[in-house]
């Protein structure tokens, strides 16, 4: 299928990166749920690592709702790193 085709709103809510950050930015971290890439200097939704999973610092989230599924079931998602 020709992206062009598609609609616009599928294509942003498909894109995992819609503010087009630098996957190499010191600054910039994905959504382990999700995918989504996020700035660390703005994020919201965040959690300490659990304690099984220490060295990954900080986990930053795109949304309430990817936050509140790592929660649920951390050990589901604790390899998508």
């Amino acid at each position: 299928m020709n992206p062009n085709n598609m609609d616009p709103q599928v294509q942003r809510d498909l894109n995992p990166n819609p503010n087009n950050l630098d996957p190499n930015d010191p600054y910039v971290a994905r959504d382990p749920v999700c995918g989504t890439l996020v700035d660390t200097r703005t994020a919201t939704n965040t959690l300490p690592a659990p304690v099984n999973m220490k060295a990954m610092g900080t986990i930053y989230f795109d949304s309430p709702e990817c936050k509140a599924l790592f929660e649920e079931n951390p050990e589901k998602y604790g390899s998508n790193f």
